[in-house]
């Protein structure tokens, strides 16, 4: 059964895991200008860098601008600078304007909390009531990360409640009960792609993946979705600053996958993949310009890895049957490059879950396999498909990449600095993060790392966050701060 998906986690996440404040072409990372939507928001970090207010970070491809990090690591790891509990969820955090915004669950209701991305502070918290109910008993917290645009905060709830929120006091500015407005058969695992907002004109949207469908469309069983049909609601794009909606497009229902938003063919493309077909979208109107098939013939299987993208190319990647799929987007629609055959083992092909695979020089690094027991950290090639190197023990991992590294957090909690080559698996870096059980502010400015209990938890299934030199990753129960950069440079 598969496990939860993020946005990312996470989910990822759910992971996770292309998304639209300071998002505009996918490709190399580069330092994009701060943004200027946020009136009357006070930057608060103390240290220059790059925010990461989106899924999977400003180019919404896992990939940081970040130099001169600390290689390696001290023996336990980076710097803990500061970690906080949590409640149910799976989601990462949104990292913007010196902002740490966090979605978890307490009892019946959603909760989201901004911390001073530096200290772990608390700069306020909101809440609303929910009554998910999860349809096969993982938790009922957000699988969806927030996003960040600007002076806004968008949240999506694992039950469908679409918010934008203030991001100085969080004060609600509108809500859309997607799920009711738009009649949703509710997904195996509840909502868990994350919005994405982008810039069309002087109007800024936030396209979601809903999956409308036509009233009373609910199955016998809820787990019988291959019974429901799709309406004209598969992606959805609100307005900002007013919630309204602007466009609606595709009858396909919602999968785990945020889109991501890309140049391709100097030509502004929205790329959604959805539970059946991944589709290309005009994101200023919601056309359809072309659509692929790409899942498992299988009632349970699911896509949740975003795309990846590389000039005219987009890599596709699931883990229940066929595998990833290598398409060219030309002007006659989607053209398959290359293909895994059909239930390749994941040693034999990338078979991606739910965290998105980040590709640098060609290659192709990420989680390959279904469950924790068969998953692999693997290297593949863009072109051909063939993996280079792959290393097991890690269970379903997320990766990012920053400075010729990749960091990776495994599933049971290890966090792992590897070397981003191709040649070999080289692992540089390994630790445990350990500390105090009760929150920490601030934790080792006094110079010495806390000992006591373990940090992260399984399940770790959100991807990590990098801003401004900090780290920021989730572990059952908690959310920790560590420090990439040199001591020297504090």
């Amino acid at each position: 059964m598969p496990k939860p998906m993020l946005n990312r986690l996470s989910l990822i996440a759910v992971a996770a895991m292309a998304l639209g404040a300071g998002h505009g072409a996918a490709g190399e990372p580069g330092s994009p200008p701060a943004d200027q939507h946020a009136p009357g928001v006070a930057d608060l970090w103390t240290r220059p860098g790059e925010d990461w207010g989106t899924f999977l970070g400003p180019t919404a491809n896992g990939r940081s601008s970040l130099k001169g990090m600390a290689v390696p690591w001290p023996a336990d790891g980076p710097r803990i600078v500061w970690h906080r509990e949590l409640g149910e969820g799976y989601c990462g955090p949104a990292v913007a304007q010196g902002r740490c915004v966090i979605c978890d669950r307490i009892a019946q209701e959603i909760r989201v909390r901004c911390l001073e991305a530096e200290t772990g502070r608390e700069l306020w918290q909101q809440r609303y009531p929910t009554d998910y109910v999860d349809t096969f008993g993982y938790d009922g917290g957000p699988r969806a990360s927030a996003v960040i645009a600007g002076d806004a905060v968008i949240t999506f709830g694992p039950e469908g409640r679409l918010e934008c929120r203030s991001l100085a006091d969080g004060a609600s500015r509108w809500q859309v009960d997607t799920s009711k407005a738009y009649h949703v058969v509710r997904n195996f695992f509840g909502v868990s792609a994350a919005p994405l907002v982008v810039d069309i004109g002087e109007e800024r949207l936030v396209i979601v993946q809903v999956g409308g469908s036509p009233p009373g469309s609910a199955p016998p069983s809820p787990e019988r979705l291959d019974l429901v049909k799709g309406l004209d609601s598969g992606l959805v794009a609100f307005d900002l600053a007013t919630g309204r909606e602007r466009w609606r497009s595709s009858d396909q229902l919602a999968s785990y996958s945020t889109p991501v938003r890309a140049t391709i063919g100097g030509r502004d493309r929205l790329l959604a993949w959805m539970r059946d077909r991944f589709l290309v979208v005009d994101p200023a109107t919601g056309a359809i310009q072309a659509d692929f098939r790409w899942r498992a013939d299988e009632l349970f299987s699911v896509v949740a890895a975003s795309p990846v993208v590389a000039g005219d190319e987009v890599l596709l990647s699931e883990t229940y049957s066929p595998g990833s799929v290598l398409l060219k987007v030309n002007p006659a629609g989607l053209q398959p490059v290359r293909q895994d055959a059909s239930r390749s083992r994941p040693n034999r092909s990338l078979k991606s879950h739910w965290a998105t695979p980040v590709l640098h020089d060609g290659h192709l690094y990420g989680s390959s396999g279904r469950n924790a027991g068969d998953a692999l950290l693997v290297c593949a090639d863009w072109k051909t498909g063939a993996i280079r190197w792959s290393e097991p023990g890690l269970g379903r991992s997320s990766v990012v990449w920053a400075d010729e590294h990749l960091i990776v957090l495994g599933e049971f909690g290890d966090l792992v600095l590897v070397k981003a080559t191709p040649d070999r698996y080289e692992e540089v870096s390994r630790a445990r993060l350990v500390g105090l059980a009760t929150d920490t502010q601030n934790a080792t400015r006094r110079g010495t790392q806390e000992s006591g209990t373990e940090l992260l938890v399984a399940p770790c299934w959100a991807a990590p966050v990098i801003a401004h030199g900090y780290l920021y990753v989730r572990g059952q129960g908690r959310l920790v701060c560590l420090d990439l950069l040199p001591t020297d440079t504090n």
